[in-house]
């Protein structure tokens, strides 16, 4: 079904507060991670949160350089035994995988138990000349997804004809979340099994793999390895807020660095190499948020923050908060335990950078706790690239605070928060878009998770041009990361909420949607619905359903994006027909002969290079299904 008759967008802004009430994507991937901090909050942070002067107790930080194995074994048969009788052997796994960022199952998830190593005479070709992907976008100075039509080498009529070529498995994961970068045709992948492989970007073959810290959500950047003329690196964060730079070719580590101590730090955006390659742009966000739900936590002291370092040595060379203010003590909960403000804003997505005014661009998220933090949160923030001052700032949702530290029932929020109202949640979950429009005037474009579009003038500190949701009915929030740009459009991805049409599903975002937009204008150009799954094993469950997650990535002529359901689809960028779709819900065979099984299809969208199009599947967020393989598509030959 299409609309196709055009409609100002601001004309639907009422329409934010219908679709809003979940929980935020910056939060974990699966909703064990949300039990596994209930229960270390319960059982364990007495102890391990801030051991006592002169105990032998390890703190978190130290916690989360052991194995699971070392963390399970000392609950089961080791010294805490009895301080562990209270948890079952389930919480026990929960938290120890928790802790420690790894699966418990002993499983290689290394290149050498592979049995698809690529030959050893193999050599990275320049990844950054002809044709290549090699961070969150093409570009970093527009964060359009937009690929051109001699990169991509696919035209509109071949779409129809895309084929798996490979699968990849990637063992231990339990999410895919990672967006694959591909250059000199070689291709990168991070996982959240703390491993980040290097493939062949034709077979699928491996060529080495390396074991982070902690797990890896975000893409990889690929550049040049400074002082090192021919010789590339690859540049990305973990989700213990430490930065990696690694030689592209052999995989050996050049330099890490973490760029913030507090224990909740994490790095989920791809980090962002400037044009000259010398400095490297990292956002800095914390899954501190859904610790508060824990009545004996502290809540919060994270805030989020922009940092630069030099991208030969990793010397850090500046660092911004987000929140100009520090946390503070502000209240205590019913529980008696001490809360503080502001916190929160964190930059969960990429940056992007402006050449034409020297600076940065990032998207925040909510605050932790509903305190004023001074237009911090759901804000679109502009650094100086040189010195990391704060150009300018625009909110865009005021008083949006987390409820997780106040309690669920309006009675415990006002008991725990009196006079605060809980907010809906609304972050920026997409890197600003930098367009020139077509009389030469440059705009920046932000999309909250509710689907909100917000076009700022960079020239004026931000102001609003125009702002409203792209759809006549009901959205909300969920997981989306991004539309993408063309010289035409705008193409957002939607989840549309259904209340009439499935009794069962009041309330749900039961089917999907992308909408073309005139980025000047704001008039929508058509919308395509894409219908509720007829094929879910369980057709009662909410995550039966078409809703867009997935960000958008578009090529001249065809617009792609993924589906809670598994499903990715390609679309026609004149009209919206969908020309070309995939379900990925399923078992694989790998041709690396992992056990590998896709799911829910979110974050980012596919990249495509050289006439193939790659993209992983099982984005568990928020319960959605997990998955652990990665896809690469061909045009297959008549």
């Amino acid at each position: 079904m299409k609309m196709g008759r055009r409609t100002a967008l601001s004309d639907f802004s009422p329409l934010i507060a219908a679709g809003i009430a979940m929980f935020a994507l910056n939060a974990f991937s699966q909703t064990s991670d949300y039990r596994a901090v209930w229960e270390f909050q319960e059982y364990c942070a007495a102890c391990h949160e801030t051991p006592a002067p002169g105990t032998r107790a390890p703190s978190r930080a130290e916690l989360k350089a052991m194995s699971p194995t070392k963390i399970y074994h000392a609950m089961t048969v080791g010294k805490m035994q009895p301080n562990a009788e209270k948890l079952s052997d389930k919480q026990k796994r929960r938290v120890a995988e928790w802790l420690s960022g790894r699966p418990l199952v002993e499983i290689d998830r290394s290149a050498a138990g592979m049995a698809n190593a690529c030959s050893s005479e193999a050599q990275l070709d320049n990844p950054l000349a002809g044709s290549g992907w090699v961070g969150w976008s093409p570009d970093a100075t527009t964060s359009s997804r937009y690929q051109s039509a001699e990169a991509a080498g696919l035209s509109t009529a071949d779409v129809p004809k895309l084929k798996l070529k490979w699968a990849f498995g990637l063992p231990g994961a339990g999410t895919l979340r990672s967006q694959p970068v591909v250059g000199g045709g070689w291709l990168w992948v991070g996982s959240d099994n703390g491993m980040v492989y290097a493939l062949d970007a034709g077979t699928g073959c491996v060529h080495w793999s390396f074991e982070a810290q902690r797990p890896v959500v975000s893409s990889v950047t690929v550049g040049p390895l400074p002082g090192s003329p021919g010789h590339y690196a690859v540049y990305f964060g973990d989700f213990g807020a430490n930065v990696y730079a690694l030689d592209a070719e052999s995989g050996e580590q050049l330099w890490t660095t973490r760029v913030d101590d507090h224990h909740a730090t994490a790095i989920s955006g791809s980090v962002v190499l400037t044009p000259s390659g010398d400095r490297l742009v990292v956002p800095v966000g914390s899954w501190e948020e859904p610790m508060s739900a824990s009545p004996t936590y502290e809540c919060c002291t994270s805030r989020g923050a922009v940092a630069v370092l030099d991208s030969k040595t990793g010397a850090q060379l500046w660092k911004t908060y987000t929140l100009a203010e520090q946390p503070r003590p502000v209240w205590k909960n019913s529980s008696g335990v001490q809360q503080y403000g502001p916190s929160g804003a964190g930059v969960w997505s990429s940056p992007t950078i402006d050449t034409r005014r020297n600076a940065v661009y990032v998207g925040t998220s909510n605050s932790y706790i509903p305190v004023p933090d001074g237009g911090a949160s759901d804000a679109v923030l502009a650094f100086d690239l040189d010195d990391g001052k704060m150009l300018w700032s625009r909110q865009l949702l005021e008083n949006d605070a987390n409820d997780f530290s106040c309690g669920d029932a309006p009675e415990q929020y006002q008991k725990n928060c009196p006079g605060k109202t809980a907010g809906p949640n609304d972050d920026i979950g997409a890197p600003p878009i930098i367009h020139t429009l077509q009389s030469g005037r440059q705009v920046v474009i932000a999309s909250q998770e509710s689907r909100r579009i917000s076009v700022l003038d960079p020239d004026r500190n931000g102001d609003i041009i125009w702002q409203g949701i792209p759809s006549a009915r009901a959205t909300s929030t969920g997981g989306n990361l991004g539309p993408a740009i063309d010289d035409k459009y705008l193409y957002v991805p939607l989840g549309y909420k259904v209340y009439k049409e499935f009794e069962s599903a009041k309330g749900l975002d039961v089917e999907g949607g992308l909408v073309a937009v005139d980025p000047e204008t704001g008039q929508i150009q058509w919308t395509t619905v894409v219908p509720r799954p007829s094929d879910c094993p369980d057709p009662a469950s909410s995550y039966c359903t078409s809703a867009n997650q997935a960000a958008v990535t578009a090529i001249p002529g065809v617009v792609f994006t993924g589906s809670v359901d598994g499903t990715m689809r390609a679309y026609s960028s004149a009209d919206g027909a969908m020309i070309w779709s995939y379900s990925s819900n399923r078992p694989f065979d790998t041709v690396n002969g992992i056990e590998a099984r896709g799911g829910s299809v979110g974050g980012p969208g596919p990249t495509i290079v050289d006439g193939m199009v790659y993209w992983g599947s099982g984005y568990a967020i928020l319960g959605t299904t997990a998955g652990n393989v990665l896809l690469a598509f061909h045009v297959a030959s008549e």
